[in-house]
């Protein structure tokens, strides 16, 4: 199939990269309730390799439910600054909410949660049974957007359960902590799409992108506070070989490219 073929008519192209949200305001309402609300306690996520809670989030009439990742309870890696993957996780929803793809629940980070700093995010109330390899052949152009983004943000750790379903059939990307090194470590369960061009309206973006990022917009100066100066500058080598080779990168031979359990 040639990129010509692959290309989303111009009017389908907002419908093409949005889903989550119905508009700006409704993202914005979600973020404001995320940053000033009242957070409580309700439990620890089970089977997470850092302390994961569930957290109740008040603000005025408004309540929903929230995961809270502190900052103290995320384990050393080898590889990546100690204390940096909650900002990670901020670093990696701005992005998306720039590009318009794929959907990341609204993340925020916040110093006065209960085990102090740390990041917040929408709980997405997801089927528990649906993960990228129940959803792959049905949900192909999320997939499509899923694959394109992690090799710009350099994810090594796309397992297949952090792919979810909500209740309305919306699929969602999460758990963003271990990206954005500096040097290539991409490894994910998504090779469906090797060598094959990505869609016209994801390049679209990823220019856009380029673009801003050149001009010193303000996606430039949240990722600075959330990256290093050479993670920073990784991204924008990702982002120019992507829109230089206009295809889906080749698993890597030097780094093992499937995460370890895939699920």
């Amino acid at each position: 199939m040639t990129n010509d073929e692959r290309r989303t008519p111009e009017s389908d192209t907002k419908r093409y990269l949005t889903a989550a949200f119905r508009n700006r305001e409704e993202r914005e309402e979600l973020r404001a309730l995320l940053t000033r609300g009242e957070i409580a306690m309700e439990g620890m996520v089970p089977w997470s390799s850092n302390y994961t809670y569930l957290v109740r989030i008040q603000l005025e009439e408004h309540s929903a439910y929230g995961i809270y990742k502190p900052q103290c309870g995320e384990r050393p890696l080898w590889d990546f600054e100690t204390g940096s993957l909650c900002k990670r996780e901020v670093a990696a929803y701005e992005l998306s909410a720039f590009l318009n793809f794929p959907n990341v629940p609204v993340t925020i980070l916040r110093d006065d949660a209960p085990q102090g700093l740390g990041m917040v995010q929408q709980f997405v109330d997801h089927k528990r049974r649906e993960n990228f390899f129940t959803l792959r052949d049905k949900c192909r152009a999320e997939m499509e957007k899923i694959a394109v983004f992690d090799a710009l943000i350099n994810n090594t750790d796309r397992k297949g359960g952090h792919i979810l379903a909500d209740q309305n059939g919306t699929i969602w990307a999460i758990d963003h902590g271990v990206t954005f090194h500096q040097d290539p470590k991409l490894r994910t369960v998504i090779w469906d799409f090797i060598d094959e061009p990505i869609p016209d309206p994801l390049l679209e973006q990823l220019e856009t992108l380029r673009v801003a990022l050149k001009a010193n917009e303000p996606i430039r100066a949240t990722l600075e506070k959330m990256l290093a100066r050479s993670e920073l500058r990784a991204l924008n080598q990702r982002l120019n070989a992507l829109l230089k080779e206009r295809v889906y990168p080749t698993p890597p031979e030097d780094w093992p490219h499937i995460p370890w359990p895939p699920v």
